[in-house]
């Protein structure tokens, strides 16, 4: 089977049985690098439960658990640069891209995903991608690039630095385009995380800009192939069949199973 093949075989089954179901999710407002008062477009699920819930984002996450890969997936993801949570030998991937000003970016994070790493997640079903997509102002790129540089430091040494910082951010969030997410506060946040160094963070940010917009870039590009314009957005792969599916929004858990059932018995 050809590349393009391959895609169209995909991309006919996101637009047949894809698993979307209604948007709670944050659209692109205005991303002018330039602008700090972007807006942010929010609309509610038509189903299941939105609440907020409570407790700590995402929870615990063990060194086993948290990796790196230099790998380009089957499905065109190129995970270089890129946090991935689960197991290397899972058979479904699910690419997960978020932005750090998006409130429901942190309520799929504290409701939803806490339940995917203890069912999937540490069971080694799934290999979970996180990837990045800024769509609501210059903050939201500012808090990409800084996880990329997070990301680089803590890989290859504490991978699960990266989970904690992920998750106080979330942790930490204020309203969009408010400030909390300007490049000083996200450092005195980083501060707080164990195991990542404040001051490497921002040096690599002052001196591989170009490097960090490009791993941005190659997420957000992944986002417009697969037709995820906002945040949180989710791509279901199979990885033997290469079948795929999707989910925009912080929909509530059971669609996720749903998802990953609908994906393996494609």
């Amino acid at each position: 089977m050809t590349g393009n093949e391959r895609r169209m075989r995909r991309r006919a089954f996101l637009g047949s049985a894809a698993v979307a179901a209604g948007l709670a999710g944050c659209a692109s407002g205005q991303t002018d690098s330039n602008d700090t008062t972007g807006t942010t477009k929010s609309t509610s699920s038509d189903g299941g439960d939105g609440g907020t819930g409570g407790g700590t984002n995402g929870g615990d996450t063990s060194d086993s658990l948290v990796f790196g890969s230099d790998e380009t997936t089957a499905y065109g993801v190129d995970l270089a640069g890129n946090p991935i949570l689960g197991a290397p030998d899972a058979d479904v991937d699910i690419y997960y891209w978020s932005d750090y000003q998006c409130p429901f970016c942190s309520r799929f994070e504290q409701d939803t995903f806490p339940k995917l790493v203890e069912n999937y997640l540490r069971p080694g079903k799934i290999r979970f991608v996180v990837l990045e997509l800024p769509n609501i102002g210059s903050a939201s790129t500012t808090a990409s690039r800084m996880a990329k540089c997070v990301w680089r430091q803590v890989r290859d040494d504490s991978p699960a630095a990266f989970k904690r910082w992920h998750s106080t951010m979330f942790d930490e969030q204020g309203k969009p385009n408010s400030g909390w997410a300007s490049k000083e506060n996200l450092l005195d946040i980083t501060r707080t995380v164990d195991g990542v160094d404040a001051k490497a963070v921002e040096s690599c940010l002052g001196e591989n800009g170009a490097s960090l917009q490009s791993s941005i870039d190659d997420d957000v590009n992944a986002a417009t192939r697969s037709d995820v314009s906002a945040t949180p957005g989710f791509i279901f792969f199979d990885r033997e069949s290469e079948k795929a599916g999707k989910i925009m929004g912080a929909q509530p858990y059971p669609r996720f199973e749903s998802a990953i059932r609908k994906i393996r018995d494609a």
